[in-house]
């Protein structure tokens, strides 16, 4: 993706989250108002004006979009609730949350880590449409194939010696396994003990179920064509392990079937999360 381009990834999680609000059976998973205001002309005709029964908002991806966003926000909850009160959303995308949770900006400061040309397309979408960005909020451009999160983060008024809480979402199956460890390693020299990452990661082929592997990988070739590959993938059992090894801790290692009985059950509007992602929370050890 050159850097004069957003990602198309993070508008078409918008459009499913943005088809969720208006059509969603109630109670939703995740209420997101602003998403709508993230699409372009053609995607938000089809959300306006599209058949509530076959939309973006149900299938097992966006099951696992929406499970993600509200495991990652119940996490945060209760890491702001224990006094953490910086937010980091490494890859942010399309994510409103510094729009839509008023409540939650009054304590927390919120850093938005992203390519230029996707920041520059959230502004254009929400200035456009009448949004006024919150004093507590900072776009921090960024182009992390070639620089850290802690110097990007170094460029803001974030603090190293107070906690923070990572959201890295539909983000960690597009950098190759040694950034990710890398980048952990250098979270755990660096920031304050305790501080908490949520995270969906992608497994590998012999843990999706044998019915869905044709479809999952047909979405990894769209993904490849649109300029965004994927390049790491974990055996779920053990990457526990792999974790511990770089300082922090597993707190959650859900599975989708877990996330499922969390947040979906009994739910008639979309089907089972895709077998492909499963969603974590670290900790920082002492």
């Amino acid at each position: 993706m050159g850097k004069t381009k957003h990602s198309l990834t993070a508008e078409l999680t918008a459009a499913i989250r943005a088809w969720h609000f208006l059509y969603g059976e109630r109670p939703l998973i995740l209420e997101d108002p602003i998403a709508i205001d993230l699409l372009n002309p053609e995607l938000r005709k089809r959300c306006l004006e599209g058949d509530r029964q076959n939309g973006f908002g149900h299938g097992g991806s966006a099951a696992i979009v929406l499970g993600r966003a509200r495991y990652t926000e119940d996490k945060l909850i209760e890491a702001v609730q224990s006094g953490t009160n910086q937010y980091v959303v490494l890859g942010a995308g399309g994510d409103s949350f510094a729009l839509r949770r008023p409540d939650l900006m009054e304590k927390i400061r919120v850093y938005e880590i992203d390519q230029p040309g996707t920041q520059e397309w959230k502004r254009e979408c929400l200035e456009g449409r009448g949004h006024a960005l919150p004093v507590s909020l900072e776009f921090i451009p960024a182009d992390l194939e070639h620089e850290t999160v802690l110097a990007v983060l170094a460029r803001s008024s974030f603090r190293k010696n107070q906690r923070v809480f990572f959201s890295w979402l539909g983000t960690l199956m597009y950098l190759t396994p040694d950034a990710i460890f890398g980048t952990l390693r250098s979270f755990a020299k660096a920031l304050a003990p305790g501080s908490e990452i949520a995270f969906d990661y992608r497994v590998q082929t012999e843990f999706i179920d044998p019915d869905e592997v044709e479809f999952v990988l047909k979405g990894d070739e769209a993904t490849a064509a649109m300029g965004e590959p994927k390049n790491s993938f974990f055996n779920p059992h053990t990457f526990p392990d792999e974790i511990r090894a770089t300082g922090f801790e597993m707190i959650e290692n859900l599975s989708p079937q877990q996330l499922a009985q969390r947040y979906l059950k009994n739910r008639k509007d979309m089907e089972k999360p895709t077998t492909h992602h499963w969603f974590a929370q670290i900790r920082l050890r002492s």
